[in-house]
């Protein structure tokens, strides 16, 4: 095994994001291996090791640095907030920080109007009296 052949770890991640990281690589014809993964629950795996030969770590950091790049500027270009609001008071209040942090951040504001639904408000638990359902009519009161 020549030294260009010794195989290095370049990242160490979750499962799911070791797979992210080895699809992105192999799409540009970077051979990669992942190490570590616990082979009864992967999806719970945390320290999973990306691993790839040395001769590639140029062209790899290459490749990674460009997907951050991209992930940054398509953040960037995505910049909602999203404000839902059932015209209380505090959904004026969630209105007001959410105008302010778009307008901080160059952000678009999407209000979404919001409202508690009375026939399941009992399952949850912040439900108040004024919120419950009216008893039914066949219901006999003692």
């Amino acid at each position: 095994m020549t030294s260009g052949d010794k195989l290095i770890t370049i990242a160490i991640h979750t499962y799911e994001k070791a797979v992210i990281l080895k699809t992105l690589l192999e799409r540009e014809g970077i051979e990669t291996v992942i190490h570590n993964v616990n082979l009864i629950q992967p999806v719970i795996s945390s320290g999973v090791r990306v691993r790839i030969h040395e001769r590639d770590l140029p062209m790899a950091l290459r490749i990674i640095e460009s997907a951050n790049n991209t992930e940054a500027e398509h953040a960037a270009d995505n910049n909602t907030v999203l404000i839902p609001v059932d015209f209380s008071d505090y959904s004026m209040k969630a209105c007001k920080l959410g105008f302010d942090f778009a307008y901080r951040s160059r952000g678009e504001v999407v209000l979404l109007h919001s409202y508690v639904n009375t026939p399941y408000s009992e399952i949850m638990h912040f439900a108040s009296e004024e919120l419950r359902p009216p008893r039914a009519r066949w219901e006999i009161h003692r």
